[in-house]
């Protein structure tokens, strides 16, 4: 009978403790006594990150292959990714296009210096180049006696100094610029090494 008792007294608690937050039997979503997978808050935890890493590497990864690969059951794992791109951790999902099966291409990074250094000048630069589409990147860095650190990626030569032209004809105020042309690619990374840069 005490044994009984001591039975009847776990389960009720059990149940009790399992059901807190949303209502949910979580050993029916597999969460096995850890009740921190159903993370709500802003705060990223390393199951969280774990989820990060996974999908920036295969963004058409299913849900259960993931879930696998975060020791985690299908329902609470659909539920942190649909929580992580409501939060804007994951902004989307893209296909990496092979640029070189397209066409054949040149890669230029090019320092720019501006004439102005006013917040008007540099807010115009940056609005206009965004247009410019053989433009992937344009960063403002300090030192090195430039401004911006831009890459181009054009079909020729020819090409590229047509853009620049363009850019030197028009309202920019470019005073000078240098251009480095790729010959070959060492590392081109896609993924952030998210596990590295996180700290709890």
């Amino acid at each position: 009978m005490f044994n009984l008792i001591l039975s009847l007294l776990f389960s009720a608690t059990y149940n009790f403790v399992v059901k807190l937050g949303f209502g949910k039997d979580y050993r029916k979503l597999g969460v096995k006594g850890d009740y921190r997978l159903m993370h709500t808050g802003n705060k990223l935890d390393r199951i969280d990150i774990k989820i990060l890493a996974h999908l920036q590497t295969d963004g058409r990864m299913s849900n259960v292959k993931l879930a696998e690969a975060v020791a985690l059951s299908p329902s609470p794992c659909l539920q942190r990714v649909k929580r992580l791109e409501k939060l804007g951790f994951i902004k989307c999902y893209a296909a990496e296009v092979d640029i070189n099966l397209i066409a054949e291409t040149i890669h230029i990074f090019t320092q720019m210096t501006l004439s102005e250094h006013r917040l008007v000048d540099h807010q115009h630069f940056e609005k206009e180049v965004t247009k410019i589409p053989q433009i992937m990147e344009c960063h403002l860095v300090s030192g090195g006696g430039f401004d911006y650190w831009l890459k181009f990626v054009c079909r020729s030569i020819q090409e590229y100094q047509r853009v620049i032209q363009d850019m030197l004809n028009s309202d920019l105020k470019i005073i000078k610029y240098h251009s480095f042309v790729i010959m070959r690619s060492v590392i081109q990374r896609r993924d952030f090494p998210i596990k590295e840069l996180w700290r709890q």
